[in-house]
C-alpha cells in the first residue's frame, strides 16, 4: 500500500548564526605524552560528560589559501593536482614541535589536548570538573531546553596563561553539549508560509496566490494533499527540468557525498518512505559523531532531512556520510568530514550559515581559522557547497544598514548557492525561472545575494563580476517555497523552500561528475568555482536567470541582468551540457 504522507508546508529561516564553540571529548583517542617523538594528532573520539574548546594553532595561511586557489584555476599548472590532508597539513600547519608543545602546555593543567589533522587548530578537553580544577572556577553553564536541547559552557574573563600558549589563541568564549535528556517536543526549525494558503487565494488577498506545480506527469508512489494539489515538486520534475537525469544516465563510480548536521538530526524512516515515495532506493548512510554529541540526535530537523532526501534522490548509488555535530559546530563538522578515514569525500553539503559582517567583526580568529581548514579542504580535492541563506541580502538584518550576507557561504573556497523560482510545462520542461523572492506571496524569504564588504574578490571572478569584494551566490536552483521542495519529516510530506534545497541538488549533481572522473581515473573536481565561472557563457552550460530581486527591505539589493549578478550568480547549471565542459587537469 501506498503510505499516506498528509502534510503541510514549511519554509526554511534564513540560517543558524555561528556564536559559540562545539563541544567533545578525548578520552578515546588515544592521545600520547607531548615529550613524545609522535606529536597527538586526531580527531578524538567524543564522550558523554567532557567539554570541548578549541585553539588555534601557528599556520602559514597566506601560502595556503595561494595553493588552494591554484588547485581550483583551469589553465593553471596546478589545476586538480590535489595533496593529501596529511601532506598538506605538514606543509601549511603547525610543526610537530610547536603541536608537543601546545600539548604540554595544556596537559600542565590536567586537560586533553589534540591536534586536529588539519594541523591550523586544535581541541582542548576535560571533564566540567577538570575545567573547574584548570581555570579556579567553574565554567558558566546555561542548561538545555526542550527547544534547544545544548547545554552552552562558558569560560571566565581570566583564564590561566597555560591555556594560551605562545602563537595560540582560543577561537571561540563558549562550547555546547547535547543533552538527550532535554530533547523531547523540539519543533521543526522551519515555519509555516503566511499566509495560508487558503487565505492567498481569496480575491480580497493583498498578496499574490501561491502557484501551482504546472509540470507534467508528476508521479509519486504515495498520497498526500500536497501533491493532490499540486503545490509541492516531485524529484523526478526537478531532476528533468536541470538536465540532472541525462546527467545520471551517463554517470559512473560512486560518489561520496558528505551532509555537515548542525544539531538538527534525521530519522532514517523517513529517507525510506521519501524513497518509496519518489521512486528511489535510498543508500546506506553513515554517521560520524562530532564535538559535543557523544549519542545520535534523536530529532527530525526539515535542513538535514531535506539535505538528505535530495542527494539521495540525485546520487541514489551515493556512499553517503553524515558529520553530526552541535549547531556551532561548523569548524568541527568540516574538520571531521575531510579527516574521514575512508578518504575525503567529492562533496560537502552544509545548510547554515550566520551574519557574515557580524562574525568577522565579533570573531575574527575563528572566521580566519575556518576560512584556512576551508581552503585545505579545497586543496584536498574536495568541493564544498553552502546554502547562500534565506533572508535576502539582509542576513543581519535591518538594524545594520546596507545589505549583509551568511558566513561561510561568502568565503572564496566555498560555492554559495542561491535561489530561483521555477515554473515547468509540460514534459517538465523548464519554462521560465525567476530569482526566488517570497514577499510577494507573504513570506519574508529570499535566495542570499549581494557584495562581502571584507573577502577580496577571488580570482575566478575576475572578469565576470566588477565588484572588488567577493560576490554570491556563485550558482542558484530552485528555492520556493509552494510549489517547492518535497521532504518528509516524522513521515509526513511537506513541501520546503530556501537555498537548503537548491545547495544540495547541485552538490549531489557535482558528485556524480567527479564519480565519474575517478572511474576514468581522472583527479576530482575539488572546488567547482573555477570551472563553473569559466565556462559560464558556453551555450548551455547554465540558464540565466534575467529577472527577479532578492530584497527584503529595500536596501536596493539584489537585482537580476543578463549574465552575472548577485541575485542568481552565473545562474542554474545544466546538467546535460555542462559536465563535457569540465577542463583537463593542467
Amino acid at each position: 500500500m501506498a503510505p499516506d504522507l498528509a502534510g503541510h508546508r514549511t519554509a526554511r529561516p534564513g540560517g543558524r548564526a555561528l556564536v559559540a564553540l562545539a563541544v567533545a571529548s578525548l578520552l578515546a583517542f588515544g592521545w600520547t605524552s607531548a615529550s613524545a617523538a609522535q606529536p597527538p594528532v586526531s580527531l578524538p573520539v567524543p564522550q558523554t560528560g567532557e567539554v570541548t574548546f578549541y585553539l588555534s594553532l601557528p599556520s602559514s595561511t597566506p601560502s595556503l589559501e595561494e595553493a588552494a586557489a591554484k588547485v581550483a584555476t583551469p589553465g593553471a599548472p596546478q589545476y586538480r593536482h590535489f595533496s593529501s590532508l596529511d601532506d598538506a597539513a605538514r606543509q601549511f600547519g603547525a610543526t610537530d614541535k610547536q603541536i608537543n608543545a601546545v600539548a604540554k602546555s595544556i596537559k600542565s593543567l590536567g586537560l586533553h589536548f589534540a591536534a586536529d589533522p588539519s594541523r591550523l587548530f586544535g581541541r582542548v578537553t576535560g571533564s566540567t570538573e577538570q575545567w573547574r580544577a584548570a581555570l579556579g572556577s567553574p565554567l558558566s553553564k546555561q542548561a538545555a531546553t526542550s527547544s534547544s536541547p545544548f547545554i552552552t559552557y562558558g569560560l571566565p574573563d581570566h583564564i590561566p596563561a597555560a591555556l594560551q600558549p605562545t602563537g595560540t589563541g582560543l577561537l571561540l568564549p563558549a562550547a555546547q553539549v547535547y543533552d538527550p535528556a532535554a530533547e523531547g517536543g523540539r519543533p521543526s526549525s522551519g515555519k509555516l508560509p503566511e499566509p495560508p494558503l487558503a487565505a492567498a487565494t481569496t480575491p480580497t488577498s493583498a498578496v499574490q496566490p501561491w502557484p501551482f506545480n504546472t509540470g507534467t506527469p508528476l508521479a509519486a508512489n504515495c498520497s498526500s494533499p500536497l501533491l493532490q494539489d499540486r503545490r509541492v515538486y516531485a524529484e523526478d520534475q526537478v531532476q528533468t527540468a536541470y538536465g540532472i537525469k541525462s546527467l545520471r544516465a551517463h554517470a559512473s563510480g560512486t560518489p561520496a557525498i558528505t551532509v555537515l548536521d548542525l544539531g538538527g538530526g534525521w530519522l532514517s524512516h523517513d529517507l525510506k518512505l521519501a524513497g518509496q515515495c519518489f521512486g528511489y532506493s535510498p543508500p546506506k548512510v553513515t554517521q560520524t559523531q562530532g564535538d559535543g554529541v557523544a549519542t545520535a540526535i534523536d530529532h527530525a530537523d526539515d535542513e538535514t532531512s531535506l539535505d538528505l532526501q535530495t542527494v539521495a534522490a540525485v546520487a541514489p548509488k551515493a556512499q553517503v556520510r553524515v558529520v553530526q555535530t552541535t549547531p556551532d559546530g561548523v569548524l568541527d563538522g568540516f574538520s571531521r568530514a575531510v579527516g574521514d578515514s575512508r578518504g575525503p569525500p567529492d562533496v560537502i553539503s552544509m545548510s547554515y550559515g550566520g551574519c557574515a559582517f557580524a562574525e568577522n567583526r565579533s570573531l575574527p580568529r575563528f572566521t580566519s581559522v575556518l576560512d584556512a581548514v576551508l581552503a585545505m579542504t579545497a586543496l584536498t580535492g574536495v568541493s564544498s557547497f553552502v546554502a547562500a541563506g534565506d533572508s535576502g541580502s539582509t542576513t543581519c538584518g535591518t538594524s545594520t544598514p546596507g545589505p549583509t550576507l551568511s558566513y561561510p557561504a561568502v568565503s572564496p573556497f566555498v560555492t554559495a548557492v542561491g535561489g530561483t523560482r521555477l515554473t515547468l510545462g509540460p514534459e517538465n520542461t523548464r519554462v521560465s525561472e525567476v530569482v526566488w523572492n517570497d514577499s510577494e506571496y507573504g513570506t519574508d524569504a529570499a535566495g542570499g545575494g549581494g557584495v562581502t564588504r571584507l573577502q577580496p574578490r577571488p580570482a575566478y571572478q575576475h572578469g565576470v563580476d566588477a565588484q572588488n569584494h567577493r560576490s554570491v551566490p556563485d550558482v542558484s536552483a530552485l528555492a520556493d517555497i509552494v510549489p517547492g521542495w518535497p521532504v518528509v519529516i516524522n513521515s509526513t510530506l511537506q513541501t520546503v523552500g530556501g537555498t537548503s534545497g537548491s545547495k544540495p541538488l547541485v552538490a549531489a549533481s557535482t558528485s556524480l561528475v567527479d564519480a565519474s572522473q575517478r572511474a576514468a581515473h581522472h583527479p576530482r573536481i575539488g572546488l567547482a568555482n573555477g570551472w563553473f565561472y569559466k565556462v559560464a557563457s558556453y551555450p548551455g552550460a547554465f540558464y540565466d536567470v534575467t529577472q527577479g530581486n532578492n530584497d527584503l527591505a529595500g536596501v536596493g539589493c539584489c537585482q537580476a541582468t543578463v549574465g552575472y549578478d548577485t541575485a542568481s550568480g552565473i545562474g542554474v547549471p545544466n546538467w546535460s551540457v555542462l559536465p563535457a565542459t569540465l577542463p583537463k587537469r593542467g
